[in-house]
């Protein structure tokens, strides 16, 4: 039997515990800025708030500090803001004006602390914090764009887009179409000017957007192709607006470039298909056979069949997936698929063909365009008209879709210079970032969109340039087109604006 001295000693260390427990501070969330773990801010609960190093916090923030250490009063400077606080005290100013802090600065292990949300509260930088992370990210990327311009165009929802900046930006000229189902896609064309394709339409103007051609709307005669199983193989059924024309006994290629019109009984049936074919300018059917890519004239006579082009790879095969065919006015192809492209003449010989991707758009008058460039087929090679203000890559940049965030990589690929992730306040509205729409100009200048049209911009430093806010509520994207280190055209659907930055 124990003595009652020893159930007294067991009890008041159990409560002895159990009240340390109770007073334990909660465990600090860890704190990134910008993105990326910062260990010098090393967090610490105080009182139940989250309080970070004074000094890296600062630093990292570009603020200037001066201690008093006999007054314990603290000095800050960046840009345009200047505030006091003193440790121990809520009392402080913020430029010249008296305000009260949440949680006074202190001392830990002979260094200043101070509440993260001062950065917030003083700076004006993001303080967001992530309960599923368990991370406080400082977000400081917009913290010098003090300027916010109304544009005089709106949205999808009939706001006005917004422009933030540090003060050195300004719209240079813009347009709109009427329809706002209008979808324009722009291209830099030969002798400085843009060109904005759009459902039928063409608009050409000169980089002061003063128009210089005009192409109205006009009907799609494009076909839509059908294949109807018959008893000795397929019957091709090509449909415009305006015709409907038939080849009979065509032995369909059914690996790829079709797909069933309908199913029975859950299963796909191949008596009917709608397939990737095409009409050349004579009026011949060019589809894919078990034999390799034909031309079918008007008489259901086969002109030609290629399975393959020669590159400088190797070979580009005719019977890959991804089947698209384009047709110029010299009745050339322009054939790609997902193992490259051709570029071949009437007979289906090659005049030029390559690994990797060329499928322009083509123009009444022969111009090619693609990704923002225009370009001439002459004597065999693809000529440039025309090219934005970079050569087409990204770079050490990477936006991944899955991360939703945007960084700038090391020389080795291994680690990040910079990271930057939408705010959760512009992802709860449920937007997020458009990899595909990333573009590096020739300054290394970033520029991409979120799936709400919104166009962040950063340079090589990690320093946000602007934000240009259109936040649409249907998903869209917004493409920029640098045309100099110091104007750039973004296009938004039916909204085209060209923007002038002082350097």
């Amino acid at each position: 039997m124990k003595s009652g001295w020893s159930i007294l000693i067991a009890l008041l260390l159990f409560l002895s515990i159990g009240s340390s427990v109770v007073a334990a501070e909660p465990t600090a969330y860890a704190v990134t800025f910008n993105g990326i773990k910062n260990a010098a801010l090393a967090p610490q609960i105080k009182n139940g708030t989250t309080y970070v190093s004074m000094i890296p916090l600062f630093t990292a923030l570009n603020t200037t500090i001066s201690i008093d250490n006999k007054k314990k009063t603290i000095v800050g400077k960046r840009g345009n803001k200047t505030f006091t606080m003193t440790v121990g005290s809520k009392s402080a100013k913020l430029n010249g004006a008296a305000i009260t802090l949440e949680q006074p600065p202190m001392l830990i292990k002979n260094s200043v602390y101070v509440p993260v949300r001062l950065a917030e509260k003083l700076i004006g930088a993001e303080v967001e914090m992530n309960a599923s992370t368990k991370t406080i990210n400082i977000r400081s990327y917009a913290i010098d764009l003090t300027i916010k311009n109304k544009l005089p165009l709106n949205n999808d929802k009939n706001l006005p887009i917004t422009l933030q900046h540090s003060g050195n930006m300004k719209l240079k000229w813009s347009f709109k179409d009427e329809s706002p189902f209008q979808h324009y896609t722009g291209y830099v064309g030969p002798n400085r000017t843009l060109i904005f394709k759009g459902f039928g339409d063409r608009i050409d103007t000169d980089y002061n957007g003063r128009k210089v051609y005009e192409e109205p709307y006009k009907s799609d005669s494009g076909y839509n192709f059908d294949a109807q199983i018959s008893s000795a193989g397929y019957t091709i059924i090509a449909r415009s607006e305006e015709d409907l024309l038939r080849w009979s006994n065509i032995d369909l290629y059914l690996d790829s470039n079709v797909s069933p019109a309908f199913y029975v009984d859950n299963e796909p049936s191949f008596d009917w298909l709608n397939i990737n074919a095409a009409i050349d300018m004579k009026g011949n059917l060019i589809v894919l056979t078990t034999e390799g890519l034909a031309a079918y004239n008007a008489k259901g006579e086969r002109l030609w069949v290629r399975k393959g082009w020669s590159t400088k790879d190797g070979t580009l095969s005719a019977f890959e997936g991804g089947l698209e065919i384009s047709v110029d006015s010299a009745n050339r192809l322009y054939i790609q698929n997902s193992d490259g492209y051709a570029i071949v003449d009437s007979k289906g010989e090659a005049l030029l063909a390559a690994k990797g991707y060329f499928h322009p758009e083509i123009t009444s008058d022969d111009l090619l365009l693609t990704n923002g460039n225009s370009y001439r087929f002459v004597d065999g090679q693809l000529k440039v008209a025309g090219s934005p203000f970079g050569d087409g890559t990204t770079g050490n940049y990477v936006s991944l879709e899955r991360e939703n965030s945007l960084k700038l990589m090391d020389k080795t690929w291994k680690k990040p210079l910079w990271v930057f992730e939408q705010s959760l306040k512009e992802k709860s509205r449920g937007y997020s970032l458009f990899s595909s729409t990333l573009v590096v100009d020739l300054d290394g200048n970033a520029y991409i969109s979120t799936t709400g049209g919104t166009v962040y911009s950063f340079n090589q430093a990690g320093k946000m340039r602007f934000i240009l806010n259109i936040d649409n509520s249907i998903i869209s994207s917004t493409q920029i087109i640098p045309l100099s280190s110091t104007t750039f055209v973004a296009i938004d659907n039916n909204t085209v604006m060209c923007f002038e930055v002082a350097k």
